[in-house]
Parts: structure tokens; C-alpha cells; sequence
């Protein structure tokens, strides 16, 4: 892309609007891409696209039931791993060539965003226009790290290899890499050889959990907030045991737990369990504790861009973060970034928040960083980092970390 959008085939007049950029959103997945695809991510990038104006058309895994059942029969026979199956090299050509199918079907396009890209090839396809990928991490980077989802999940080591090419050579045919973090940059130019200046840093979008009625947040009590489904690598048992420390010194504080895991029972500790995100009493649960609680807790054991240090955060908390991964990054000031097997750390951390004009005054920095993190501020970072306008837009996106 020249830097604007193309017109059809009229130049413009003076004072004449652009029209709104077609925009390809390229995802492995079969069918719409709904809220449950990679806790969200695409959809929310599509949902920013269509905010800013652009025209979204979806380009996926569109393969005729036959061909698809049975191409996933014959890729299950060289493997027990739905995960491994869904890379084989025979899903990985019908997706090239269904791919392929819908975009010359599509014509002329302004710009695609790439999603996923361990399971398909872009250099092996005839792209109409310039491609952004987007990630939050390297698959060399999660399988390198002993508590990632990827490492501790019982992939053959031969499979993962060739995932993490596929990635790597995709990555290198993209007109740009957009990352959600510097960290994950950084793990592009090391791990796969991308050079920095293609790589663009445009952070983490969200959906924000402001409460429907606004209501003044007691920070004189110490309320502590923990979200986390993997219990294990969220680092539960850690806050858990600091929590119990700091109970000894502040004894009216308080921990809320939501997450799948065995049931805890202990003093000063409120257990909610599993409140799902498509369930609606669930999630207003969730809502009044995001409105009520003065610190949200999360030192995972490895985290690459926790969307759940947003979500609190746009609810006005300041967030206990962790430095494994790249997550320690989204919130500036507004969070406390510990290292999750330092537990002294965590206990630390925790006892400085719970002195309520500390936590009131990261809450606030974390409520104006929160703002520039909306799946429309990413978008159009996207579209800025291939050279496009964002005129589009209703009101202006500013770049990340101003104001923080």
C-alpha cells in the first residue's frame, strides 16, 4: 500500500474521502470466527477493523464437508494430537489452496492481517496485497519456555519443529510482523531472523469491564482479585501462600479466586470457582468483583499478553504482573511486574498495594492505560504499520504509551 487507500479507479477529488480500505482477515480456522477462537483475539481485531471503517472479509479453512472429514480422518491416523493433526501436511495444502481460492474470488484488497500462521505458509501463496501478521509471541519462544502452554502440553518434538518453520517462514514473507509487545519482538528478530524495522509493536486489545453503574471503590480495605482457568501456571499456589503472609500484618484483607481448581477453603480467602465467559450471571459475578476489588493478582508462571491484566485494568486496578513473558510490559507503571518463583516478591508487591493511596494511584494510571488498549487502538496501529491512513477512524489514535 502506497500510504492511502485506493479509490475505484476515480482520483480523488479535493476535500474527497477516501473510500473504506478492504481488509482481509487470513485465520486456519473452518466457519465465522466467534469469541472463542484464541481467547478472542481475532475477533477482536476484526471487530477494531470495522470500528475504524474498513470493510472485513474473512478468509478461513472453506473446504466441502466430504474433503474435510476426510482429510482429518487421514491426518488422525499419523497421530493421537487433535493439534498435531490440524497441522498436517495435508490440512496445511487445503488451506493453502482454499486460501488461495478466496482470494482471487475477492479481487482488489487494501491489506491482510495474518492470524495463526504456524498453520499455513504465506510464502507460499499469491498475496494481493500487503500482509501484517500478529502475535503475542514466537512458537520457538513458548516451546523454549518450560511453563508454557505449548511445552507442557506433550507435543512431539518433531512436530513442534516443524510448526515453529512454518511460523518462522511465514513470518519472514509478511510485509510486517506486528507484535503485541517489545518482548515478542524481540523473540522474532532472535528466534526467526525478522530484522527489527519489520517488526511493529502494537500492543494488546480487550474488551472493557467497566462496571454498568459506577460506584466509588473502597480502597481502604484490601481486596485482592485472582482470575485464572490454568491454576497451575497462573501461579495460584504462590498467591495463595503470600496471601497467607500478608494476612498476618493485614488481617481484614481479602483474596477472591476465580478459576478452575481444586476447592480452596481458608481464611480470608472467597472461592467463586469457574465463572464462564458465556454465561451471563457468571460474568456479572465477575463484573462486581472487577468493580469492588483494589488489586488484581496474576504472577504466572509464564504469561506472553495477558488480556486479563487489561480487562482489570480498564476497571480502574492496578495489576500484580509477571516479568516471564511479555506481560509485564502492557501496563507501564500501572502494574508491579515479579519474577513468579520469587515469592518474597509477590508478598512485597502485595503489601505496597495494600496501602490504598498506592493502589488507588496505580489504579488510575492502569483505568488511562487501559484506554489505549481497545482492539480499535491495535487495529489501527496495524494499518498504520503498512503504511495506511487511519482518517477512518472517528477520533484519533494516539500511539502507545502516551499519556502513561
Amino acid at each position: 500500500m502506497s500510504g492511502r487507500y485506493r479509490r475505484e479507479g476515480v482520483a480523488p477529488g479535493v476535500g474527497e474521502a477516501a473510500r473504506a480500505p478492504r481488509v482481509v482477515l487470513l485465520h486456519p480456522s473452518r466457519g465465522p470466527i466467534t469469541a472463542r477462537d484464541w481467547s478472542g483475539t481475532p475477533l477482536g481485531l476484526i471487530t477494531g477493523l470495522r470500528e475504524l471503517g474498513a470493510e472485513v472479509h474473512e478468509v478461513g479453512y472453506g473446504v466441502n464437508g466430504l474433503v474435510r472429514r476426510t482429510a482429518h480422518l487421514l491426518s488422525m491416523l499419523a497421530t493421537s494430537s487433535i493439534t498435531a493433526a490440524e497441522r498436517s501436511a495435508l490440512k496445511m495444502e487445503l488451506r493453502r489452496s482454499s486460501f488461495q481460492r478466496q482470494l482471487d474470488r475477492l479481487g482488489p484488497v487494501d491489506a491482510i492481517v495474518a492470524v495463526g500462521t504456524d498453520c499455513y505458509r504465506l510464502d507460499r501463496l499469491r498475496l494481493p496485497a500487503p500482509v501484517a501478521t500478529y502475535d503475542d509471541a514466537t512458537l520457538a519462544a513458548m516451546w523454549a519456555h518450560p511453563d508454557s502452554d505449548t511445552s507442557r502440553a506433550g507435543f512431539r518434538p518433531e512436530h513442534v519443529r516443524r510448526w515453529i518453520a512454518t511460523q518462522r517462514e511465514s513470518s519472514r514473507a509478511a510485509t510486517v510482523c506486528c507484535v503485541s509487545t517489545a518482548w515478542a519482538g524481540r523473540a522474532f528478530t532472535g528466534d526467526y531472523g525478522v530484522p527489527p524495522e519489520r517488526i511493529a509493536v502494537v500492543g494488546m486489545g480487550h474488551r472493557p469491564r467497566r462496571p454498568a453503574v459506577h460506584r466509588e471503590r473502597d480502597w481502604s480495605t484490601p481486596t485482592y482479585l485472582f482470575v485464572g482457568i490454568d491454576w497451575e501456571r497462573k501461579n495460584g499456589d504462590a498467591v495463595l501462600r503470600a496471601f497467607s503472609r500478608l494476612r498476618e500484618d493485614v488481617p481484614q484483607a481479602t483474596l477472591h479466586l476465580v478459576g478452575r481448581h481444586s476447592r480452596v477453603d481458608r481464611p480470608g480467602v472467597v472461592d467463586h470457582g469457574l465463572l464462564a465467559r458465556d454465561d451471563p450471571q457468571a460474568q456479572r459475578v465477575l463484573d462486581d468483583l472487577l468493580a469492588r476489588a483494589t488489586v488484581f493478582v496474576l504472577p504466572s508462571r509464564f504469561d506472553p499478553s495477558p488480556i486479563a491484566y487489561l480487562e482489570a485494568a480498564s476497571a480502574g486496578m492496578p495489576v500484580i504482573a509477571t516479568t516471564a513473558g511479555g506481560a509485564g510490559e502492557l501496563l507501564g507503571e500501572a502494574a508491579i511486574a515479579v519474577a513468579p518463583t520469587d515469592e518474597v516478591a509477590i508478598l512485597r508487591a502485595m503489601t505496597a498495594l495494600a496501602e490504598p493511596a498506592e493502589a488507588a494511584r496505580r489504579g488510575a494510571l492502569a483505568s488511562a492505560a487501559a484506554e489505549e488498549e481497545t482492539w480499535r487502538h491495535v487495529a489501527a496501529r496495524i494499518l498504520g504499520a503498512l503504511g495506511s491512513p487511519t482518517e477512518v477512524a472517528a477520533a484519533p489514535v494516539p500511539s502507545r504509551g502516551a499519556g502513561r
